[in-house]
């Protein structure tokens, strides 16, 4: 298993191989995300906002991975069989081709040979996918932890998206329910925030 970028959601046909715009691989936030679990992992004092600097080095892809496993012990195990399901599925999908009779054979043929050429790249966009799920969850996992009200991050298109991963995940995280509502702040320099709502004791 490893964290590798790919590149955008794949369209496989008969007839060749495109790629989707707006669908961007979920490697693109997981080092932003691992900056917001480290921005919120820590000892909290009643009352205090705390603020925590966007490291500006560079980290490479296996020393992030480790970071992410390092945080529950289960977690590898868990994303390996995910993966392993994965494969499964994808084969399984190469192999139903044959069932596919609207197609002629070499158009069959052609869509097999397509589905193989990008099992890889499908498998490892996936797997970037389920890192950062679980990511999403840990994060998660600490806001209940710590009972925080509110997240603040810079305004870009990366941190939006996390913060509304986050959202998902708060409205369904082992089946509870916590809302919330990501804003835009009306003082300089303007953030993202996302204000959860209260989570009890």
């Amino acid at each position: 298993m490893q964290l590798k970028y790919t590149g955008p959601k794949e369209i496989i046909s008969p007839h060749g191989v495109d790629f989707k715009d707006g669908k961007e691989d979920k490697y693109v936030y997981v080092a932003p995300a691992i900056e917001i679990f480290y921005a919120i992992h820590h000892d909290y004092e009643k009352n205090r906002i705390y603020t925590h600097s966007i490291e500006k080095e560079y980290l490479e892809d296996d020393n992030i991975l480790s970071k992410i496993l390092e945080l529950n012990p289960k977690l590898e195990d868990k994303c390996k069989e995910e993966i392993e399901k994965l494969e499964k599925e994808l084969d399984k999908e190469i192999e139903e081709v044959k069932e596919h009779t609207e197609l002629v054979p070499e158009e069959q043929l052609a869509y097999k040979n397509n589905l193989i050429i990008m099992k890889n790249y499908r498998i490892q966009r996936q797997t970037n996918k389920i890192i950062y799920q679980h990511l999403i969850e840990i994060i998660v996992d600490e806001i209940l932890k710590h009972k925080l009200k509110q997240i603040s991050t810079p305004v870009n298109e990366k941190f939006w998206h996390i913060l509304h991963s986050i959202q998902g995940e708060l409205s369904n995280h082992n089946h509870r329910s916590i809302g919330s509502e990501l804003v835009t702040s009306e003082t300089e320099p303007v953030v993202l925030i996302l204000k959860i709502d209260s989570i009890g004791k």
